[in-house]
Formats: C-alpha cells, structure tokens, sequence
C-alpha cells in the first residue's frame, strides 16, 4: 500500500514472486481514482510480453470495476490501498477513459517510447523521418551481412587482416560469432577504439611501447641468456629424475633459441602450470654438483614470473584489440546498411533518444509534446535498465522536482525491481545502477520538498 501511494515516489525492490506486477498494477489504478487523465501517466517495461501483461491486469480490474454493485466496489477499491470514491460511478467509468484515451494507457516497452519520441523530433534527433524499427530477424540478417562485407574487405586491409586472423585463430569456430556479438553490444567502446585500447593498456599498467616481441626478448635475454641454456640442460642431467625432466624442457628451449617459440618451454621450466615460481627448480643433488645455481635458476624464475604477468597483459590487450578493430569494421558496414534500408535497431533508438533528451530544454519539450505533458513515471523491471536508459529516464523527470512548474499536480516516479533477477546481458543492463539511481532520486524528490519513499 505504501508502495502503491500515488501521492509519493516511490522505488521498491522485491523478492521474485512477491507481487511487484501487482503492486505496479495497484499503483497505475491508484493514479487514475486519484484523477490523473490517463495520457498524463507512462508505464515503461522491457518486453512487450511484460507490456501486454501489464496492461490485460489493469484493463481487466477497470472492466471488472464497470459491473459491480456499490458494495462489492467499495471492496474492490479499498483492497487497492485506495478510499473510495464519492461519486462511484466516477470509478466505473475509469475503463472507458482508458480505453478512449488517445493513443491508449501508455503501458509500453522503453523503446517503444522512444520510437515515439524520435518519431516527433526526427529532425532534432537526426533520424530518417519515415524510419521504422528493425525486428530482430532483420536486424540479425543485416548483422550477417556486414559480417560478410567485412570479412571480404579484411583481404585488401592488412591492419583488418590481421585483426581477423588473430581473433579467428584464438576463438574456437562455435565462439567466433559469440565474441563478435559481444563485442558490437558495446557500441560505446567502439566509437574510438585507439581510445578504449589505451584505456585498457593504462588499466594493465601497460606503456603504449610495450609489445609482445620485447617481453619475449626480456625473458630469454636479460636473465640467464638463451646462450647458457644448453650448458645448463646438461648439468641438469646429472641430478635427479625431477632434475632431468628440467633438463628435457630447457633442452626443448634452447634448440628454439632464439626464436619467441622458446619462451613457452622455458617458461615451464621455471614455473608451474598456473605460471607460478616452482618451489623448487633444481634439487639439491644440482647444489652438490654446482653450488648457488639452484638460487640463481629460482632467483630467474621469480624475475620471469613477473615478465610473464605483464606478458600476458600484452596478450589480452593485443587480443581485445584484433576484436575492437574487426567489431568497429563490422559495425561501421552494419550502419551503412541500416541507413541505406531507413531502419534504426534498438540500440539506436536508444542513444538517440538519450542524445535528444539530454540537450538542454529538450525534455521539457519533448514531455510536453507527448500529449501535452506526462506526471507520473512508472519503471517495471528497473533491474534490467541500462545506464543509457538511466539517462533517458533521468531527463524525462527532471522537471518534476525543478520546483513549483506550470501544474500544481504532484508528479512522481515509481521504479520497482530486484538486482539479484538481472539478466546481465540484456540490453546492458547495469544492475548496480538500481541502488545508485534510488539515492539520486531520492535526493533530488526530497529537496524539492517532495515525498519519497524507498
């Protein structure tokens, strides 16, 4: 009941099972026995089938609301947390309000919105005017396609080339097409992929000059050079059965020397298989025979050891670049197609209500576009949002706690959700920014004087 109160924000987190849908259902009900035109309130979701549930549960509550008698409606509306009306039949006619609304009870997917949105301001949004919403089998085709364009024109590109050998040659053929999914989901890294590769090296403790062919050379030539290994292979021949296997591997890597196909063999020579220091490299019976190379080979396997972590910092942001550069070429054909077709995908429609709507003045604007105005923001599944949608959302209610405004209604936001039912991949869902989003909010509704309730 304190959740449904439609005279206070209020965000609410939940168990699975426990109602949320309900307490949503009962909130939008609440917002209409209050007097609120049903074009004045907006309930956004992230699935149409979550959009149609919605809407059949407050649908069906109104309809069953227009045949009751006073007592059996009295009921029905206190059950709701709500006090009833004194005029009724004011309650019974709430479906056919509804119902007439133009363009219908706003219960929608957040990118049916912004469809909407950018349908109204094509111009501002630098949209196609007559742009339509690809489906996802069209959109996974045109996906198909610009995968083939690029792949063809990686043959006359060798920096394209290059990236699609290295990302072909470490992905296995079932998790090619994963990774480059994955990768194109996040578009924002792809609009300046040098910048996010030097995002990344910094966060490695990486220069920009480091590369995999001066570690390598580190590692076999700075401490016991490749030149001793053979000497050293044999005097480990002469200890024990573990000395011997020693002797097998800095054999195998000595007669690679100096080649980079050396540092693998001589890397397990001195580490173990999680690329640790060996706790012993060479026994004792090596001591007798040659005392203090024992301490200088684990003095060598502790240098390597950090040489091979930043190794494989090298290898990570070399392999992560080979995917960013294939991903931005692959997006890049993917883009013109859409244009070429006047489609725009989810994602698209997305950023460039984002961009719209976090102009200065064009919120307002576009809310008051939307049917001259919206009061009341309802958010269902909030776990699921992404940060972009945060920002969408945050537009679109700033001007509830700007101060007095043209209307003296109360106007509030609702968001209900769980963090621990995200689905992480979907649409970038950012589950850690339900918490955060419930203070910003918070502060905000509160100084402005306004209630809120978490």
């Amino acid at each position: 009941r304190r959740a449904s109160d439609p005279g206070a924000s209020a965000w609410v987190s939940a168990h699975a099972g426990s109602g949320k849908t309900h307490v949503l259902t009962q909130r939008v009900v609440r917002l209409l026995l209050s007097g609120v035109a049903p074009s004045r309130l907006i309930c956004l979701t992230y699935t149409k089938a979550a959009a149609a549930n919605m809407s059949a549960r407050v649908f069906d509550m109104l309809a069953s609301w227009t045949l009751m008698d006073d007592d059996s409606l009295v009921a029905a509306i206190e059950a709701t947390g709500a006090a009833p009306p004194r005029d009724l039949d004011s309650a019974r006619r709430l479906f056919a309000a509804a119902v007439e609304t133009p363009g219908g009870l706003k219960i929608q997917t957040i990118h049916a919105f912004c469809e909407r949105v950018l349908h109204l301001f094509p111009f501002e949004a630098n949209v196609p005017a007559e742009f339509r919403a690809a489906e996802d089998m069209e959109q996974a085709e045109l996906l198909a396609l610009a995968r083939r364009q690029t792949f063809a024109a990686a043959a006359g590109d060798a920096t394209l080339g290059a990236a699609l050998a290295r990302v072909a040659q470490e992905a296995s053929e079932d998790s090619f097409g994963k990774i480059l999914n994955a990768a194109l989901s996040r578009r924002a890294a792809l609009e300046d992929v040098d910048a996010t590769i030097a995002r990344l090296g910094v966060a490695f403790g990486l220069r920009a000059d480091d590369d995999e062919s001066a570690i390598s050379r580190a590692i076999v030539e700075d401490g016991l050079h490749w030149s001793t290994w053979p000497a050293l292979a044999d005097l480990l021949a002469q200890g024990s059965s573990n000395d011997r296997k020693q002797s097998e591997r800095l054999r195998l890597a000595a007669s690679l020397a100096p080649q980079a196909a050396c540092v693998p063999p001589y890397l397990s020579t001195l580490l173990t298989a999680k690329m640790q220091p060996r706790a012993s490299v060479a026994t004792s019976a090596i001591e007798r025979l040659a005392p203090g190379v024992p301490a200088r080979l684990q003095a060598e396997a502790l240098r390597v050891s950090g040489l091979q972590d930043k190794l494989r910092a090298i290898e990570t942001r070399d392999r992560t670049a080979a995917l960013l550069h294939l991903a931005a070429a692959c997006l890049a054909h993917y883009d013109a197609l859409k244009r070429a077709r006047g489609v725009l995908d989810f994602d698209d429609m997305i950023e460039r209500t984002r961009a719209l709507l976090t102009r200065d003045g064009a919120a307002a604007w576009a809310l008051y576009k939307l049917d001259n105005g919206v009061d009341h923001i309802l958010v269902d599944e909030a776990q699921d949002t992404s940060q972009a949608q945060w920002d969408i959302l945050d537009a679109l209610a700033s001007e509830f706690t700007a101060g007095a405004g043209a209307r003296p209604q109360a106007r509030t936001f609702f968001a209900v959700g769980d963090e621990k039912q995200s689905i992480f991949s979907f649409q970038g869902a950012s589950p850690e920014s339900f918490g955060r989003m419930r203070d910003h909010f918070g502060r905000r509704v509160e100084a402005a004087g306004l209630r809120f309730d978490p």
